[in-house]
């Protein structure tokens, strides 16, 4: 218990090899002590730290142990939880079909958190694959969600109905304010890879409305954060494309 508190205390810090140091004691332990629960959840949050510094694969090594561990405890349904850290993985890797099928598992579980997160995952990838009718079915799914929701869903939600408006022709105006209002709350939140990647949706949206100079600052902004953030693979395609629109402009 003590090293998964200091791990996700690091993660708030934004010491991500401190948490992963954390993170594998508290699995070692939690081998040693035979316990099903601690075993989950010490491999779930050891491969989104993975994820988070940019290795996937690493993270999919770490998921594939985790299940053999719980495997070999009985403990043989889904876990939504390792699906959706999975889905994640495999997108990173390109993987798109493996990664929608993951993606589709986490978001038939029973946890509403993981399951909002795996919506969001799906998105992803359906836009990234021009699947424009899983994408469609995710922005549907969204705006069934009203209410008092957490902000970090709000963000999730203007960020995916930015990416359904852009994919079906829909006004790229709007899809430029939506994908602004997600970077901005992810701002707030310090959830700088997803902001950085709402800035991207805004970009093309600012693009797609006939604003190069806009658009070109934005991907600009954009591939900065993702660089200091450590995504270089999405700041260097936003770099390029920071300088295509402003060749145009």
């Amino acid at each position: 218990s003590q090293d998964m508190d200091t791990g996700r205390d690091a993660v708030g810090l934004e010491r991500l090899a401190v948490a992963e140091q954390q993170y594998r004691a508290a699995g070692k332990r939690a081998l040693a002590r035979d316990d099903v629960t601690a075993i989950g959840d010490a491999g779930y949050n050891l491969a989104t730290v993975q994820l988070n510094e940019n290795r996937p694969a690493d993270a999919l090594t770490t998921i594939t142990a985790t299940r053999s561990a719980l495997a070999v405890r009985g403990q043989t349904a889904d876990d939504a939880g390792l699906d959706l850290v999975q889905a994640g993985a495999l997108h990173r890797l390109g993987r798109e079909s493996d990664a929608a099928a993951a993606a589709a598992r986490a978001a038939a579980g029973q946890d509403t958190d993981v399951t909002e997160k795996a919506q969001l995952m799906r998105g992803l990838i359906a836009d990234d694959s021009g699947d424009r009718t899983t994408l469609a079915s995710v922005a549907a799914y969204f705006a069934t969600l009203t209410g008092k929701i957490p902000e970090s869903w709000t963000a999730d939600a203007r960020e995916i109905e930015a990416r359904n408006l852009l994919a079906t022709a829909g006004s790229s105006q709007t899809a430029w304010q939506d994908a602004m209002q997600a970077a901005t709350i992810r701002q707030s939140q310090v959830n700088y890879r997803d902001m950085a990647r709402a800035l991207g949706v805004a970009a093309r949206a600012a693009d797609r409305s006939g604003n190069a100079q806009a658009a070109a600052q934005l991907y600009a902004r954009a591939s900065q954060s993702a660089r200091q953030a450590g995504d270089t693979v999405a700041a260097d395609r936003w770099a390029k494309q920071a300088g295509s629109a402003a060749a145009v402009d």
